[in-house]
């Protein structure tokens, strides 16, 4: 059975971010694939320290929340990272998560594991679909570096009331289509 892991970093439980990784779940789910989500707002996730172990052994030394969730990184087919645009970028939490993922290559910047499928969404008070695209490049690009691979991204624009995504019908069937093509 395929598994996804998702991690979402709203402190909106229940807006605009939340309701669009709820989608790809469900539309994983309907295919099949067995799913996990991690609100990081909930997780006490530490800052790297930079002491290069993980790029040594494969895993980090500090013993948080992270541990579980880099096992269920390395343990799925398919990866979703969801964060609203804060100052031009994804939140402080997901960036945390993101800083402590050098465990997944070696030394010389090689995968250690099979590449993975990866999802991103993203949700912006910004009506224009191209105003952060620089940012998400760059994302896109470095989490390359570890062996995921953009499939799939969903944006949700304008979206400065937390109930945006809900009255979305034609983004929620995107995010639906993503996680079931999984």
């Amino acid at each position: 059975m395929k598994k996804m892991v998702a991690f979402m970093a709203s402190p909106r439980k229940n807006g605009n971010t939340a309701t669009l990784v709820k989608e790809v779940i469900r539309g994983a789910q309907d295919a099949g694939v067995e799913t996990t989500i991690f609100n990081l707002y909930d997780m006490n996730i530490r800052p790297c320290q930079g002491c290069q172990v993980c790029r040594k052994t494969g895993k980090c030394v500090m013993e948080d929340d992270f541990q579980n969730m880099f096992k269920h990184i390395i343990e799925a087919d398919a990866v979703v990272f969801a964060s609203p645009i804060f100052v031009w970028q994804i939140t402080a939490q997901m960036k945390l998560l993101w800083d402590r993922l050098c465990g997944l290559f070696d030394e010389n910047h090689k995968p250690r594991y099979a590449p993975k499928s990866l999802i991103m969404v993203y949700s912006q008070g910004n009506p224009n679909a191209q105003a952060f695209q620089t940012s998400f490049q760059s994302n896109e690009a470095m989490l390359k570096m570890f062996g995921l691979n953009v499939v799939n991204t969903i944006l949700l624009t304008g979206g400065l009331d937390p109930n945006t995504a809900a009255n979305n019908q034609e983004l929620l069937l995107k995010a639906y289509e993503a996680g079931k093509t999984i």
